[in-house]
């Protein structure tokens, strides 16, 4: 009897040949596994002289183009990353809103088309809010007109401006990466102080706000981390 007909015949033979296939099968494939999860863990953890090469995007939240009363601030709310197409794949690392505005002063009196004075710089508050993370920034329309950003991040911008580090990569993703953080509800408030300039007899002048067009962006940052020394051999 050939040993394939005592096998078909024989069923502790049957059960041990498939457990020897198993092994034989499932042995490399495990180490296999287990050296690549190895080589990630030492690939992450590795210190080294790394190249963050990175490009920023924007996606609109917001805009809008309003007339804001002197003491009376706009608040922008109800908006969400819900709102944008696949925003859980975007690594989002801050918001800004850019304002520009322009001087709103009235003159008026009989003497005004002779001398109507000068106007006085007025003061523009913007605030953006997400969660914990809230930023503030004063700009001046110098009398006349002017512009000023307001910039939040939840990232580390600085390692990013660096581009090259010694550090590992591990390290470098903790600190670049938002990790989600970005996800979620957004608001923003802006202010003005607004104050008449000086007139000559006969002219008055008034200022009751300012009119300001603003854009509210999300700020992504797409990002590789390469060794130093590789990009190196590249060029």
């Amino acid at each position: 009897m050939s040993f394939f007909e005592e096998l078909a015949r024989d069923r502790e033979k049957q059960i041990m040949a498939i457990s020897i296939v198993f092994f034989v099968l499932a042995f490399p494939l495990y180490f296999f596994i287990a050296a690549s999860g190895a080589d990630g863990s030492a690939s992450l953890n590795t210190l080294d002289l790394y190249e963050i090469d990175g490009e920023y995007t924007f996606i609109e939240l917001d805009a809008g183009d309003e007339f804001i009363a002197n003491g009376d601030p706009l608040m922008i709310d109800d908006l969400h990353t819900d709102a944008i197409d696949d925003a859980e794949d975007f690594n989002i690392i801050g918001v800004r809103m850019t304002m520009t505005y322009t001087e709103a002063e009235q003159v008026n009196g009989p003497l005004c088309s002779v001398a109507s004075g000068n106007p006085a710089d007025d003061t523009i508050t913007g605030m953006t809010m997400h969660g914990e993370y809230n930023e503030t920034a004063t700009g001046s329309n110098n009398g006349d007109s002017g512009g000023h950003t307001v910039e939040s991040y939840w990232v580390n911008t600085t390692l990013i401006d660096e581009e090259i580090v010694m550090m590992t990569k591990g390290e470098i993703i903790s600190e670049i990466d938002a990790d989600g953080a970005g996800l979620g509800a957004y608001s923003a408030e802006i202010s003005v102080d607004a104050q008449a300039g000086n007139t000559p007899p006969g002219c008055q002048r008034s200022d009751d706000g300012e009119d300001v067009t603003y854009t509210i962006e999300l700020i992504v940052f797409d990002y590789d981390i390469k060794p130093f020394f590789e990009v190196l051999e590249e060029l």
